[in-house]
């Protein structure tokens, strides 16, 4: 079988995928020109989805909290823990349009 060449593309230095357009971005007020309009939003500036943290308070007791838990499945206590397997049948069970 023959092995198929792709061509080489030569990049330029500084452009890729990743690069935002130079215009369209022009500052405005109280966000960027080309969005949409306060009375246009889908969600309200009050919606919360209850996923938090909210303060640094609770952010750090989340940090202490996962800290705990890597230290004993370190030690071997992995109850604490959900395989990938297990994970993925609880998400099948749950939503079994996933399949």
């Amino acid at each position: 079988m023959e092995e198929k060449k792709y061509p080489t593309i030569e990049e330029e230095e500084g452009i890729g995928m990743c690069c935002e357009p130079e215009a369209g971005y022009a500052a405005t007020g109280s966000g960027y020109a080309n969005t949409l309009a306060e009375e246009d939003k889908m969600i309200s500036d009050d919606f919360d989805p209850g996923i938090g943290p909210y303060t640094m308070e609770e952010l750090n007791a989340r940090i202490d909290e996962a800290e705990v838990f890597i230290a004993q499945a370190e030690e071997g206590d992995w109850s604490n823990w959900v395989t990938e397997k297990l994970s993925r049948a609880n998400l099948y069970s749950k939503y079994p349009w996933l399949r």
